[in-house]
């Protein structure tokens, strides 16, 4: 992306008294006192390194000046900005603002819900009319939106005939704007032609005692976490190599995998240690001719497990239309829609899809018809298209994509500029079209607040369309910050939870220019602290994962919370973003799980860049951590699940014999477990080993004849405890008396042979009254037929045999 043109969020003009609601705290940005901010002295003449022109022709100058002060303080001054306003559209306006991270940390809107200035025109400035109003034009006061937009808290006119101060009192509502929840800085803005006869000539105003009122923050909070409520599913976040000729090992294990290591910027200056992102999209170029540089890149993707996709920027002349300045050019113009470009196009596209695949071992997850179709620039490759001319190529590329084996390959509509446009309207209303449309794009240039998908796709004929953010960024700056990637955080946070976006993209991987804030490393390829706040969504939450339910008051300054289960293992995370400048003591409840232990918090500071900390104990399903002052933690885990049992089939079985089972058990959870087995219920003669599920029995003789119910159960040591239980049946059949099918008696020794059922001891017994029984020999649960003897039957004159079984 390459642009230069600004957005504008022109709001109805707001000008009240002084606010009636009860105000604790203030936060003053300047009243311009002569020692100015941090170094920079305002006395001495450094006001500039603090306060500028953003953009807009009209403005002359800005300066500190001592003699005029709202409170006629001697010891203090005021803002003087000059201007010159005419009709030209580059000298009608000014923005004047303290950088993009002027108030660092940031402050909320959410806590921080007035605006309050001072402001004086000089006699002489010029003056518009709006009505019978005649004024010094529409002054507004807001903040940075999106790096090239703005929001604006309101506005004021001060009337023509008013030259001494005014105060000025704004309400901010950040629940309904959701752009000024976060509020790094601030806009003085004045738009010339904002009423129709606008502003001409010069105009000279002060401006003092800028600061924010609100209540006093909570410093705690609790939320809930629902596993039952499910939304969207994730298909990754990612960026772009377009234009970049190559990446390293080490650069693609730091964008693509989780992987550690270490790097040296560009210069060779700086060596860095990273933590890897595992971005899950990469988002590459196709050049006019429908060729690429990128393979390499792609590849070294691809082998780190990112789906790979592809834009093309322009098609090659032969199927344009005149740019703006009347050349056939790759820069601007449009395509020229007829049934010969459509299918040479397709043929074209669906070949690059194929050659990825068949020369370089690329498959493409998706390919995207155009990006930007709605932007007509001379300054880069680029070409428009009309949402008619999207719907009728539509069916032309899905059938190139078949006729190349690349069916699978999604085809992506309409990636245009901002968010809300709904560019894609015309073909995914058209069921023979929108069928073959596999994911909508936009990108997000406007810095709208992603209220709902840029129209409901539930509403079109192809519901199954995923919603993707292809592209965003700050496009002027460089800008490091923490406070930078609490504000990209929170988009990303905004997209899943508020747009029910499937995916989010930032726009390069590296810069491709002199602006930092283009990339998520900076010019030197040294991490921004933005990389790291988006890999505490892209490392952890993995495609396919989807997001959960979390109910999370919105109010002053609580942190913004979202959650996320994977449908095929029991891996989650939940992403909080701490935008405050104090630590924030978070409670979270867990509903609706079958329970975990321990999660284990990521963090992304000031000082940290997507580091673990120690694990987080889980009580009763709640945990409570204290995030830390400006901070993004993802608290990652899995769900404990239960201990599986395997099956016993029923037995039956002989009383006497000894019954033995082995309890398999089978634990997914990492650390395994401790598992103790225990009977629930089973004979009172068995047993079971609580460490290894060995159940034993060897039932009675008083126990033939009978079914016995056995429950075996097994539980983990983790809390909740989770177990499982198992159940089967020992049928134990009737008894069988034993016979004796011989005797044989030799010289004073006689031998007796048994048959019987087989399980039961078998003993021997002898008497010489038939009164009184000895035994002579046991055998326990011998082998049938059995001999058992008795050597002294010739020293008795009669002797008496008898078999017993047990036990």
């Amino acid at each position: 992306m390459q642009k230069v043109n600004f957005f504008q969020i022109l709001l109805s003009l707001i000008f009240c008294a002084v606010s009636s609601r009860a105000q604790t705290t203030t936060y003053v940005v300047d009243a311009f006192n002569p020692a100015g901010i941090g170094a920079n002295v305002y006395s001495s003449g450094q006001i500039t390194n603090v306060w500028g022109n953003w953009f807009g022709g009209a403005f002359q100058s800005l300066a500190w000046d001592s003699a005029n002060d709202a409170s006629n303080n001697p010891d203090s001054g005021s803002l003087k900005i000059s201007a010159n306003f005419t009709a030209s559209s580059s000298l009608n306006q000014f923005e004047v603002f303290d950088g993009y991270s002027g108030i660092s940390p940031p402050l909320t809107g959410l806590q921080y819900t007035n605006f309050q200035c001072d402001v004086r025109f000089a006699a002489g400035s010029a003056v518009t009319t709006n009505g019978s109003l005649v004024s010094f034009g529409h002054l507004q006061f807001g903040v940075v939106s999106n790096g090239t937009g703005q929001d604006y808290f309101g506005s004021v006119d001060v009337a023509a005939t008013n030259t001494g101060w005014v105060h000025v009192s704004l309400p901010i509502n950040a629940v309904a704007g959701t752009n000024l929840t976060q509020i790094n800085d601030v806009l003085i803005h004045i738009y010339g032609p904002f009423y129709s006869g606008g502003l001409a000539g010069n105009s000279t105003l002060w401006i003092d005692n800028i600061q924010f009122l609100g209540s006093t923050a909570p410093t705690s909070g609790v939320c809930t976490v629902d596993w039952s409520k499910v939304y969207q599913r994730i298909d990754g976040f990612g960026a772009s190599s377009a234009w970049n000729g190559s990446l390293n090992s080490t650069q693609a294990d730091m964008f693509f995998s989780t992987n550690s290591g270490a790097a040296t910027s560009y210069d060779g200056r700086t060596n860095f240690t990273f933590s890897g992102i595992g971005l899950s999209l990469l988002r590459s170029r196709i050049a006019p001719g429908a060729t690429t540089v990128e393979n390499g890149i792609m590849q070294l993707a691809q082998a780190r497990g990112a789906r790979v996709w592809s834009t093309p920027w322009s098609p090659q002349t032969s199927f344009k239309s005149a740019n703006p300045n009347g050349v056939i050019s790759v820069n601007g113009g449009a395509f020229v829609g007829n049934s010969a470009n459509y299918q040479a196009y397709a043929s074209q596209l669906a070949g690059y899809v194929a050659n990825m695949k068949n020369a370089y071992g690329v498959n493409l997850y998706a390919l995207s018809i155009q990006n930007e179709p709605d932007v007509n620039t001379t300054n880069y490759e680029s070409c428009i298209w009309t949402a008619q001319q999207f719907h009728d190529f539509v069916p032309y590329l899905s059938s190139a994509l078949a006729a190349s084996n690349a069916a699978m390959t999604k085809i992506i509509l309409p990636e245009d500029e901002n968010w809300q446009t709904n560019y894609f309207l015309t073909a995914m209303s058209d069921a023979a079209t929108a069928t073959n449309v596999g994911i909508v794009a936009c990108h997000d240039y406007d810095g709208s607040p992603p209220t709902g998908t840029p129209a409901a796709l539930s509403t079109y004929a192809n519901t199954n369309a995923a919603l993707w953010e292809t592209e965003v960024s700050i496009l002027s700056g460089s800008d490091s910050s923490m406070a930078n990637a609490l504000y990209w955080a929170g988009r990303v946070h905004l997209f899943m939870t508020a747009a029910n976006a499937n995916a989010w993209h930032y726009w390069w991987l590296v810069p491709g220019n002199s602006v930092g804030n283009q990339g998520l490393t900076d010019t030197n390829g040294v991490p921004a602290k933005r990389m790291y706040a988006l890999g505490n969504f892209s490392r952890f939450v993995r495609p396919n994962f989807y997001r959960i339910g979390v109910s999370n008051a919105v109010s002053l300054n609580a942190p913004q919370i979202s959650a996320y289960k994977d449908s095929t293992s029991p891996n989650f995370a939940i992403v909080a973003i701490n935008a405050n400048a104090t630590a924030f003591e978070q409670t979270f409840n867990l509903t609706n799980l079958a329970g975990v232990s321990t999660l284990t918090p990521w963090i992304t500071s000031s000082n940290l860049s997507l580091v673990s900390q120690t694990a987080v104990a889980v009580t009763n399903l709640s945990f409570t951590y204290a995030l830390p002052a400006m901070s993004v933690v993802t608290f990652t885990g899995q769900l404990r699940s239960p201990p599986v049992l395997s099956a016993v089939p029923n037995q039956t079985i002989n009383a006497g014999v000894t019954l033995t089972i082995t309890n398999i058990v089978t634990d997914t959870n990492l650390p395994a477990p401790a598992l103790t087995f225990a009977l629930a219920f089973a004979p009172t003669n068995a047993t079971l080993n609580s460490a290894n599920g060995i159940f034993v029995w060897r039932p009675l003789l008083s126990q033939a004849n009978s079914t016995n119910m056995v429950m075996v159960t097994v539980a983990d040591n983790g809390t909740p405890v989770l177990s499982a239980t198992n159940s089967f049946s020992v049928i134990v059949k009737p008894v069988i008396s034993p016979t004796i099918n011989a005797v044989n008696i030799t010289g004073g020794h006689v031998s007796l042979n048994i048959t019987g059922m087989q399980g039961p001891d078998y003993s021997l017994l002898a008497s010489t009254n038939l009164s009184n029984w000895q035994v002579i020999q046991t055998s326990n649960s011998p082998v049938l037929p059995l001999i058992l003897n008795d050597a002294n039957f010739g020293n008795f004159p009669a002797r008496f045999y008898r078999i017993q079984i047990g036990p």
